[in-house]
């Protein structure tokens, strides 16, 4: 009994055990949703082409598709040695994909060694993410393009730049904007190794991927009063290292002058827009989905907000101008019906006009919750990089979809490190996602929409 005692013990086996019970349960629920509906919103441009892909038919293409064929070519890999392309194996890639990213969540939370436990717990709460475990029962690309992306992360620190580099052109494949994801990686090693050079640094273990916020202005300063002696004394691997990421880089740029767009296929619908207020969105999407870590702050924001009033007020002045001034509605927004949004936006946003500034508060309270968790003395080049890399990635959106924020939204989480004090709010976390998830799945099994060119009823979606 005592050796058995030991062995549950484990993290490791722990967190088997929860892969193997989110994967026994997520089956279910899978199998439901299958049972419910084999085609729903976006599928029926997907699923088709990933059974030709599957298929090795590569002379198919639906114009209304916008992604890159990534999430095809990942399906033709994983089914066609086992001679099955169905809609059922289509959808069930991406189930497959979700239990991959419980480990690779794992891995990337290791390094918070605080709480062992908290990190088993961590990754099986975001893998039930409410809207990224919905689409993780659907052939959409988002599931697999953050496999890909996570992947990414994983290699670029452990450093294996190549394979990094690999993982990020198919996750591009997947979705393009997570070439923004690429340029993170490629940028925060670029920084961190001229660090190295320029500073003359002793690197540990723990220092090795870190620029010190002490050090962070005086190390600029250096590279740009004597960049060619900096350079000069890179290594060769370091020059290998970085022209992976900088060929992925620069064939996206030539795509783009090619292409005359991000997106391939309708870009009418995808027009880049300057959209500010999508960063307020995202705010709120991270204040609700981790709203136990954001709950304990707003003491710590009354005192900081007494203190720095002229900051504060200056800021939700700004917010209430960009809302006025910058306020984009795609007509996706007000006309497709099938998912939450419609009504968020329908409800409050569109039917009070005075709802839109009432938010502003909220977002600034977000958005310092934000930053006081992403902000680390001893990694300064991170949240700089982080917050170009957002803004680049979602300020460009017209429409407002919280697919977007996955990535963003993942990353930031993953910064949030597991210790004593905030296993309780982890908890809090995945007894939270368990509810919605429930909600979501039992609104999709019963609540129906009918689209008079459709002749299977619709579902309500994320």
């Amino acid at each position: 009994m005592a050796d058995l005692f030991t062995i549950v013990k484990q993290p490791t086996v722990c967190l088997v055990l929860s892969i193997f019970i989110y994967f026994i349960i997520s089956k279910i629920i899978f199998d439901n949703v299958y049972l419910t509906s084999n085609m729903v919103v976006d599928e029926e441009f997907h699923i088709p082409l990933g059974h030709s892909y599957c298929e090795l038919d590569f002379s198919q293409w639906d114009p209304k598709v916008t992604t890159l064929p990534g999430l095809y070519v990942v399906s033709m890999v994983v089914l066609s040695p086992f001679h099955t392309c169905s809609s059922y194996a289509l959808r069930f890639v991406s189930l497959l994909a979700s239990v991959v990213n419980i480990l690779l969540f794992y891995h990337l939370l290791s390094k918070h060694e605080e709480s062992k436990w908290g990190n088993v717990l961590s990754a099986l709460t975001l893998a039930l993410l409410p809207p990224l475990y919905f689409f993780s029962h659907f052939y959409y690309t988002d599931v697999v393009a953050l496999t890909m992306t996570l992947a990414m992360l994983v290699l670029s620190e452990k450093g294996y730049h190549y394979y990094a580099s690999v993982f990020g052109f198919i996750s591009v494949l997947c979705r393009q904007t997570n070439i923004i994801w690429v340029a993170l990686v490629a940028g925060k090693y670029a920084l961190t190794e001229l660090y190295k050079i320029a500073m003359h640094r002793a690197i540990t273990r723990e220092t090795e991927h870190t620029i010190p916020s002490e050090n962070f202005y005086q190390f600029i300063m250096q590279l740009l009063r004597r960049p060619k002696s900096i350079l000069l004394n890179t290594s060769l691997q370091f020059w290998l290292d970085l022209s992976a990421y900088a060929t992925i880089l620069i064939t996206f740029v030539v795509f783009i002058i090619l292409n005359g767009s991000v997106v391939v296929g309708d870009k009418s619908a995808h027009e880049v827009a300057v959209h500010i207020p999508q960063l307020f969105y995202y705010s709120l999407f991270c204040l609700i989905f981790s709203w136990p870590h954001f709950v304990g702050e707003v003491i710590s924001f009354t005192f900081f907000a007494r203190r720095h009033k002229l900051l504060i007020l200056s800021s939700i002045l700004l917010g209430i101008f960009l809302v006025y001034a910058n306020t984009l509605v795609h007509p996706y927004l007000l006309a497709d019906n099938r998912h939450y949004f419609f009504y968020v936006w329908n409800r409050f946003y569109g039917k009070y006009a005075l709802f839109r500034y009432f938010m502003v508060p909220v977002y600034v309270f977000s958005w310092y919750v934000i930053l006081k968790i992403l902000y680390d003395k001893n990694d300064m080049s991170f949240l700089i990089l982080y917050l170009l890399c957002i803004f680049l990635v979602l300020s460009t959106h017209k429409l407002v979809d919280v697919r977007y924020y996955f990535i963003p939204y993942i990353i930031f989480r993953l910064r949030i490190k597991n210790n004593t004090s905030t296993v309780f709010n982890v908890i809090l976390e995945f007894v939270t996602f368990c509810v919605i998830n429930a909600i979501s799945f039992n609104l999709f099994y019963t609540k129906t929409i009918i689209w008079e060119d459709y002749e299977a009823p619709q579902r309500l979606i994320w």
